[in-house]
């Protein structure tokens, strides 16, 4: 049986209307955090506390690694400490290693950017060094998809299609992918600018999927053979794991209603018949709910030490979740309005934290002490 995650405080429709309200105005109402009752899913889902974190790293201080960035979407760490990006419309992959950038590979011809499409999401599998591939998710002239290179300091080689079909359009076109513990492929898509289509289990927009590195549908899916995980999502951005090895993902609300939600396989996350966590019938609330975009656009994000670290694109802030065993508490904002937009983030050596700031041909990357 599917639990339905139930938010403690439940948004009524005209406190709905007055939030849109402040959204347009750009006024940044408190995150809700919200919950289930008792935990009955393989996801392990626990009771959502709202109040205050007792304790959390200290965020300080902010290094330039790398500036004059054109757009970056995605970091990656290889295990020699470099750091890989990809550059949206560029369709270039550049790499950082001793304080110096230098492209290693583009998929210009390739890539179609145009609205929020291009080259997106990218992740490497857990035997890298033994396999060393990438795996990198674009828009193509014809759809989205996801394709692997093989990876060398001196270049990589030409993209062999892994996934192609993933639905494509001017905006909502999903894009992170990222390997999960049990050594699959998580991939987070949108709902293409066709709300309905994330209700359709047939349908590869507005989903979480989970594939093998062939591209075919990871064993025990939730739906068959299909690499549907969850469905009733409008565009995710975010996805990691917390200790216990539940996973889960950010998402892009219609200006209001951004979310973070714990990712059960098979979950209906209600979009486009609900957002936020209204508590409706046949579908999965969710757990942290940002009322207005203006704050928030949460994007990219790491989990480390069960705090989750989001970037917020359009709120131009870090927002710091503490999930405890299960339990998501109430965000607390860092570096609000300093750096710009922030796109991606993910665990950087030694304590610390790599944040790819998303301010067109000035973008960078940060390098965040966590303490």
């Amino acid at each position: 049986m599917r639990t339905t995650i139930k938010l403690l405080t439940i948004v009524a429709p005209t406190t709905l209307a007055l939030l849109a309200v402040s959204a347009c105005t750009g006024a940044a109402p408190d995150p809700i955090v919200g919950g289930t009752a008792a935990p009955t899913s393989s996801t392990g889902s626990a009771p959502v506390s709202s109040s205050p974190p007792d304790l959390l790293p200290v965020l300080s201080p902010v290094e330039t690694l790398v500036d004059s960035l054109s757009v970056p979407w995605a970091l990656v760490r290889l295990p020699d400490e470099s750091l890989l990006v990809t550059e949206r419309e560029t369709g270039e992959i550049k790499r950082v290693a001793d304080g110096s950038v230098r492209t290693v590979g583009t998929l210009a011809s390739e890539v179609a950017a145009a609205g929020e499409g291009g080259l997106l999401g990218m992740a490497i599998g857990p035997d890298f060094e033994a396999d060393p591939r990438l795996f990198v998710y674009y828009t193509s002239p014809a759809d989205n998809r996801i394709a692997s290179l093989d990876y060398s300091e001196d270049g990589l080689g030409e993209p062999q299609e892994v996934l192609t079909g993933l639905p494509k359009a001017n905006i909502h076109n999903g894009g992170r992918i990222k390997f999960g513990p049990d050594g699959y492929l998580y991939v987070g898509t949108g709902d293409a600018a066709a709300p309905a289509a994330a209700q359709d289990p047939g349908s590869l927009a507005g989903k979480i999927l989970r594939i093998t590195t062939d591209g075919d549908p990871a064993p025990d899916n939730p739906f068959g053979d299909s690499p549907v995980y969850s469905l009733g999502h409008r565009n995710v951005q975010g996805l990691g794991w917390d200790s216990a090895g539940r996973l889960w993902a950010s998402e892009f609300g219609p200006e209001i209603d951004d979310e973070l939600n714990l990712i059960e396989p098979g979950g209906n996350y209600g979009w486009p018949a609900v957002t936020g966590a209204p508590g409706a019938d046949g579908f999965i609330d969710a757990a942290v709910v940002w009322p207005s975009t203006a704050a928030s656009s949460p994007s990219g994000m790491a989990i480390i030490d069960d705090v989750a670290y989001i970037g917020g694109l359009r709120g131009e802030r870090l927002w710091q979740v503490p999930l405890g065993t299960g339990v998501a508490e109430a965000p607390i904002s860092a570096f609000d309005g300093e750096y710009g937009r922030l796109r991606d983030v993910i665990e950087g050596p030694d304590g610390t934290l790599l944040i790819a700031t998303n301010e067109d041909s000035q973008s960078r990357v940060l390098s965040v002490t966590a303490d």
